[in-house]
């Protein structure tokens, strides 16, 4: 989806000498989340340096900023840019240092505003800040679904921002958007590769984002997965590299992409797309969990804390632990359950490890017949989110948290959910066009309602470096 933009918007190239003084990039109140990561500016001894600079928005995204520069500081050991809606920015943006001239991405910024930004280079002579400049980011795409926001307790507020797609085609267009929200609701990235979105996941590096439909049926020829940069300048299709797949992927550390693709036995295999293209099938679901009827597996999570991978079976309403070799670990719930103690009916789709021994899970709820024909068997009147803490040694399972909206929020398609690093919890009834924060006691801090159906989320203090799950 391209905005309005026929060319690159260049500032003048600048060459300027700055006298730096020691200084703390201070939160500005009018920037919404911090893109953080890469240091503080004004650390050490003060030092005098020229910088050469352009500065642009990409014609794919208008409000993602490039700057490319040089400076005369020599031996830079790091550097980052300050920026945001005023001088005091409170908005940090890392650079690579491996390759000149620094190529910058400022992301995270408002549709329509004027961002001031700093250059600070940093060596063992101590550290040289940029004059203030400014660049004014451009219009919002058109075919942005509205959203709108109730906020009750904001200072309670995880902030950040979150990632997801449109799970439908708005009428009279083609494909649909993944986007990424701020912390006040607005869109401050969007791309449309032709389809409709269904997960949308930033690599761990932080330089791209993997795309993908929802594919439902699973259909071979239907994938439609595309890797694509930051700035939209990049955009890979490797459709043919995912055959099959369908609803979600996780991102490795070393860059492999788990995903499940329909498979020969009405039942999807669990498979890994390493960074060079290779693809290995790590085990069927069927064979893993040890089901005799169809599956439709939904949901694919990387359990960073022992290697291995977690598959949602709705059909089989189970989830199911694997190595990354294709061994066993568990299957919890359903058909094939290795666990006593607590259950949930009615299936689930998103899964948020936790750790090895504890993960949040979307149940659905839903009551009656599901995907494949089986029986729901829940109480159909809201879906629920789940903590379930697990005894590997007893082999038991506890359910240690839960929450149901009040009144209840039906959402039999779909459905994600994420802990956030400060206790609260998102929740995304997909289906539902609902997104609410809940802080650990169950209170709803924020609703944001959305048009249109959404997909699975990822929610993230800044859109640098690797992503929160």
């Amino acid at each position: 989806m391209t905005p309005r933009l026929p060319l690159l918007m260049f500032m003048s190239l600048m060459a300027t000498r700055c006298s730096s003084s020691s200084a703390q990039a201070v939160p500005d109140a009018g920037a919404a989340g911090t893109s953080g990561g890469g240091g503080q500016a004004g650390t050490g001894a003060t030092v005098s340096c020229d910088f050469s600079q352009t500065a642009a928005l990409s014609t794919k995204i208008s409000t993602v900023g490039i700057i490319d520069w040089t400076t005369s500081l020599s031996n830079v050991t790091s550097a980052h840019i300050d920026f945001g809606l005023g001088t005091s920015y409170g908005m940090v943006a890392p650079v690579d240092l491996s390759a000149q001239p620094y190529h910058t991405l400022l992301l995270g910024m408002k549709p329509s505003k004027t961002y001031h930004y700093r250059l600070v280079a940093q060596s063992a002579a101590g550290t040289c800040l940029g004059p203030d400049a400014t660049l004014a980011t451009g219009p919002i795409s058109n075919g942005l679904a509205q959203i709108q926001v109730a906020t009750t307790n904001a200072s309670a507020l995880f902030g950040g921002f979150l990632l997801s797609g449109q799970f439908v085609t708005n009428g009279g267009t083609t494909g649909a958007p993944a986007f990424i929200l701020d912390a006040d609701g607005d869109y401050v990235w969007w791309y449309n590769t032709g389809s409709d979105v269904a997960s949308a996941r930033m690599s761990y590096d932080g330089t791209h984002i993997w795309l993908n439909s929802v594919n439902a049926g699973g259909a071979v020829n239907a994938a439609n997965v595309h890797r694509v940069t930051m700035d939209g300048l990049t955009d890979e299709d490797l459709s043919d590299q995912f055959a099959g797949q369908n609803h979600q992927m996780a991102v490795l550390p070393d860059e492999t992409v788990a995903f499940n693709a329909s498979g020969s036995n009405n039942c999807d295999d669990i498979k890994e797309r390493r960074s060079d293209g290779t693809v290995t099938t790590i085990i069927n679901a069927r064979t893993a969990h040890g089901g005799t009827g169809a599956c439709h597996v939904n949901n694919v999570e990387y359990s960073k804390g022992d290697d291995t991978l977690l598959f949602s079976d709705l059909d089989n309403q189970d989830i199911t632990k694997v190595t990354r070799s294709g061994q066993v670990v568990w299957v919890l719930n359903g058909v094939g359950n290795g666990f006593t103690g607590d259950a949930w009916k009615g299936g689930q789709h998103g899964i948020h490890v936790l750790s090895p021994t504890d993960l949040l899970i979307f149940n659905n709820n839903s009551a009656g017949a599901i995907v494949g024909g089986q029986s729901g068997g829940g109480t159909g009147d809201g879906s629920i989110a789940l903590e379930m803490t697990l005894d590997l040694t007893a082999m038991s399972a506890r359910q240690a948290w839960s929450y149901k909206a009040s009144p209840g929020i039906q959402n039999d398609v779909e459905g994600d959910l994420q802990r956030l690093p400060n206790g609260n919890t998102v929740i995304a009834y997909s289906t539902k066009g609902a997104l609410l924060e809940i802080d650990a006691q169950g209170a709803v801090l924020q609703t944001l309602t959305f048009k249109t159906s959404f997909g699975y989320i990822e929610k993230r203090a800044t859109l640098y470096g690797p992503p929160p799950r």
